[in-house]
């Protein structure tokens, strides 16, 4: 149903006009009628019509003054002029306004409905059309979508690559200076359907008018946006603030976006992404501080050498080419020590939670979860015991994979700390409920595990905590009893050892 707006200043003709045509018979109806230019210039911007029928000579501005005004704000009206007035200049001025038709007083439905059928079959056509546009347009986005997700998951786009590139509408990637944006919808895991499309849906009306500019969906929640051009980190914030903005304004959602470095080529979008996926993930969400630059610092540098090497690690350590691992981390040591604590800490985190979800074996329940892996790697206050943790995770991430099998008697010790974590367990204990001496089963069990039962104990113990103290009605001493701590002084001074801050300062910082 098409709408018509009819505009006069006369009231016998302006009920004239709504009488003498069976508009419903013809898909339209008479949304509106105003007195004047200024009543239908408002009701414009209410109701949205298709169709204008206007006289000229009005009290406050003549039609063709109104339609003037109203073209700048909806283009895409028609507009029909009816007047008694056959004037030469009137009928060339409507014509240079963009009127499609020009009727004289007294018209007769015949003509009306004639000159409105026609405006009918081109809102039709041109309703089609705009269909035909959208749907090759969101063809071509999706083209455009899924060969960025190739590039980001490290397949090479194959030969004459750049030719493909351009012809597929990314042209402008060829340019270099490319910049990922990773946006993450705050509680994206929580979140309904409904708040994800709203957010898409702004990001779509903001982004659309960038040719530079290419959105694609990860997953629930999460969207990474290809930037290109030669902008400044100025430009580039003033533009994530602007989506940052128009996303809170019109969904009252807030995201958090994170900002890549710079890369050269199409061709290292996948290194990109897998940084800043990490830097994210490391950082966690902070509503402070919801744009970031992932942007090292001069110190930081000396480590980027490294990421190159990331797959060759991980092809040995699958392989189980232990010679070649050893001899990555002899070369890595000398560097290591070097570096920053800061940004080592966070490559550790990068490294560790992408070579786990590659060398780990299904039904490897023992890894520590990620929360746990970041306090972990936070726990350490010297460069050398970080590299000294670090080395150790991918002996034990080795071990686990080409191991033989945990022993019989540690798998049932294992499964025991699992589920037995909160109670009095001792290592003297065990061994003689399983009938060998605390010494056979001490010693298996490192050799078994890479580390010692009363590590392992710890390790379990605080996972837990973790997980216990985000449950604010619990008390720091009731969780200390819940993983076997029957004194709390004894488990906060753990704690702190094992994650460098208190139960209450962890606790605080989730808040």
């Amino acid at each position: 149903m098409y709408k018509v707006l009819i505009v006069d200043d006369e009231h016998f003709i302006r009920e004239r006009l709504v009488t003498m045509i069976p508009w419903e018979e013809y898909d339209l109806e008479v949304a509106g009628v105003a007195e004047d230019g200024t009543n239908a210039l408002e009701l414009m911007a209410q109701i949205s019509p298709d169709i204008v029928i206007s006289d000229i000579r009005m009290p406050d501005m003549t039609g063709l003054e109104m339609i003037s005004r109203a073209v700048l704000h909806h283009p895409d009206i028609r507009y029909i002029i009816l007047s008694a007035y056959g004037e030469f200049d009137y009928a060339r001025r409507a014509l240079q306004l963009g009127v499609t038709d020009y009727l004289l007083k007294p018209t007769r439905p015949e003509e009306l409905l004639q000159v409105l059928l026609k405006q009918v079959d081109y809102l039709v056509q041109l309703k089609v059309q705009r269909q035909r546009v959208r749907r090759n347009q969101y063809y071509e986005e999706s083209i455009r979508s899924q060969y960025i997700q190739e590039l980001i998951l490290g397949n090479h786009p194959g030969y004459d690559w750049q030719e493909e590139c351009a012809h597929v509408g990314l042209e402008w990637m060829l340019k270099g200076e490319l910049r990922l944006f990773l946006v993450t919808l705050e509680g994206h895991m929580t979140i309904d359907k409904s708040a994800q499309f709203a957010v898409q849906n702004v990001m779509h009306e903001l982004l659309s008018a960038y040719e530079d500019i290419c959105t694609i969906r990860l997953s629930f929640g999460k969207w990474l946006l290809t930037v290109g051009g030669s902008r400044t980190e100025e430009e580039l914030i003033a533009l994530a603030r602007q989506l940052y903005e128009c996303i809170d304004r019109f969904t009252k959602k807030k995201v958090h976006i994170m900002i890549s470095e710079t890369g050269q080529s199409p061709l290292e979008l996948s290194r990109l992404f897998w940084e800043t996926e990490k830097m994210m993930e490391y950082m966690g969400g902070d509503t402070e501080e919801p744009i970031r630059f992932l942007l090292p610092s001069s110190r930081e540098l000396a480590y980027m050498q490294w990421t190159k090497s990331m797959a060759e690690l991980i092809q040995w350590m699958v392989k189980g080419e232990t010679e070649q691992v050893v001899r990555w981390l002899n070369q890595l040591t000398v560097s290591f020590l070097e570096w920053e604590l800061g940004a080592a800490r966070r490559w550790c985190f990068e490294w560790l939670t992408t070579i786990r979800e590659h060398v780990q074996t299904g039904g490897d329940n023992v890894l520590p979860d990620t929360e746990d892996l970041k306090m972990r790697i936070a726990g350490q206050n010297k460069i050398k015991d970080l590299l000294q943790f670090f080395t150790h995770e991918i002996h034990h991430l080795i071990h686990r994979r080409h191991g033989k099998g945990a022993h019989r008697l540690i798998r049932i010790v294992l499964e025991r700390i699992d589920q037995q974590y909160g109670q009095d367990i001792q290592l003297t204990t065990v061994a003689e409920e399983l009938g060998i001496s605390p010494v056979y089963l001490s010693e298996l069990f490192k050799q078994q595990t890479g580390i010692t039962f009363r590590t392992h104990l710890l390790q379990v113990r605080m996972a837990a905590a973790l997980n216990l103290l985000k449950d604010p009605t619990l008390k720091v001493y009731e969780v200390s009893y819940k993983v076997g701590y029957n004194k709390v002084e004894h488990f906060v001074k753990l704690f702190k050892k094992e994650y460098g801050m208190t139960p209450s300062e962890y606790r605080g910082a989730l808040v």
